[in-house]
């Protein structure tokens, strides 16, 4: 008995010491998660400061740039930080989708369209596409006599936006409003509204869509 009451005790004391090592491990592990957790949590939120920080310079810069001087009568400077939703009308030749003004101009649907020229500023309004806030509007848009597709037949697109624009105003009892026009340097084709139809209110595709829309 007193031989073995030594190694009885030191045997508990090194079973109580591996004991206390594995607890202080377990212990020192959850201190290095909750480190981690709390670290990543940390750096989300200084991303979306930053974020956020970068989104105000830049449209703090975009308005700062605004081309005033050089629009045309009418039309004013818009910044879309979000996605604008607007809708054009473009014609059918064969399988593409093209511009009724240019007739060359594809339109395919996913695809983003910018400028030719100040795509990434202020473009020149020339040089920007033409759409509306509502179908109706878009279908009921005019185009020059001097079209390139003005007889071919004719779809209507959803598309979106962001960056620099311009809206058309106009002055009605001496207040100015927004006509529902856009010009834009960027757009991205994201649905095909209608089936293909001529501008011509015997044509019955055409008066059907027109319907839909809420004007026959």
């Amino acid at each position: 008995a007193r031989r073995t009451m030594p190694s009885t005790l030191t045997h508990e004391r090194a079973r109580h010491a591996r004991l206390r090592q594995a607890a202080e491990r377990k212990l020192a592990r959850f201190e290095r998660q909750r480190a981690v957790r709390e670290t990543s949590r940390e750096l989300e939120r200084l991303k979306d400061e930053c974020a956020k920080q970068i989104a105000q310079i830049d449209d703090d810069r975009a308005h700062s740039l605004r081309p005033s001087w050089q629009l045309p009568p009418g039309f004013k400077c818009v910044h879309f930080a979000g996605q604008g939703e607007f809708y054009c009308v473009v014609a059918c030749k064969g399988d593409a989708f093209v511009s009724v003004v240019d007739g060359e101009t594809s339109f395919r649907l996913g695809s983003t369209l910018l400028t030719k020229r100040g795509a990434l500023g202020w473009a020149p309004v020339d040089c920007c596409f033409l759409a509306y806030e509502t179908p109706m509007k878009a279908l009921e848009a005019p185009f020059p006599k001097t079209a390139k597709a003005l007889t071919l037949p004719r779809v209507l697109l959803k598309v979106t936006t962001t960056g620099n624009a311009y809206e058309e105003h106009k002055r009605h009892g001496g207040v100015t409003r927004w006509t529902g026009k856009v010009a834009l340097s960027r757009l991205t084709v994201t649905r095909v509204m209608t089936d293909a139809f001529r501008p011509d209110l015997r044509d019955p595709t055409f008066f059907r869509i027109r319907k839909s829309f809420g004007k026959a």
